[in-house]
């Protein structure tokens, strides 16, 4: 059987990650403003995050760091925010049938900007084995998901199906081998992959 990934960020103990302005609404409440628009209204610094004994230690000195741009940023929204070369990279293996587009976004530092870009789909993909996957009981609320391998097989990357409008910018990004490996092969950095269910 095929093998399916979620593609997530790497866990660093120090990591620079890409902060909206203060003020900025919480991811969720951005979505419904982001659908007619192709790119982010603000731009997002670049910080040094460091885990503490009492959490996150936000830092403007990313000196230390030895990468701070990585092709999967992380980012104060949570959203997968991804270099050129990885939308680049996830391009050349669509199917065409995720309906996804593009969000630009420019993060920056002192003395450095960059272009990142945000996958949105335009439509919420039928992929859930609903007999196997675990909800929050008498709700459509996802505690495990099971993907059905007859319904993701025509798919290189998806999503998994949410309330409201939350599956159309998410962080909780699938893909197939193929895409993985392409991935890997390319050396992107910031990125991890973690096996998911499939039947």
């Amino acid at each position: 059987m095929d093998s399916y990934y979620l593609l997530s960020g790497k866990n660093n103990p120090k990591v620079a990650s890409a902060f909206a302005p203060e003020g900025t609404k919480l991811a969720h409440e951005l979505i419904p403003e982001l659908d007619i628009v192709d790119e982010l209204p603000f731009e997002l610094n670049l910080v040094k995050l460091t885990i503490g004994k009492n959490g996150l230690i936000e830092s403007s000195d990313l000196s230390d760091l030895k990468e701070i741009w990585q092709d999967y940023q992380p980012n104060s929204l949570a959203w997968p925010m991804m270099s050129e070369k990885l939308k680049s990279v996830i391009e050349k293996n669509l199917t065409g049938n995720e309906g996804i587009d593009w969000i630009s976004a420019i993060v920056r530092t002192s003395g450095e900007r960059r272009m990142y870009y945000i996958p949105r789909f335009s439509k919420m993909l039928d992929v859930l084995d609903a007999q196997k996957t675990i909800f929050i009981q008498g709700t459509d609320r996802i505690i495990k998901p099971v993907f059905s391998l007859s319904k993701i097989n025509k798919y290189s990357i998806f999503h998994q199906p949410a309330a409201h409008n939350l599956w159309k910018i998410t962080s909780a990004l699938y893909v197939n081998e193929a895409l993985k490996k392409a991935v890997q092969k390319d050396k992107l950095t910031g990125i991890d992959f973690e096996k998911t269910s499939v039947a």
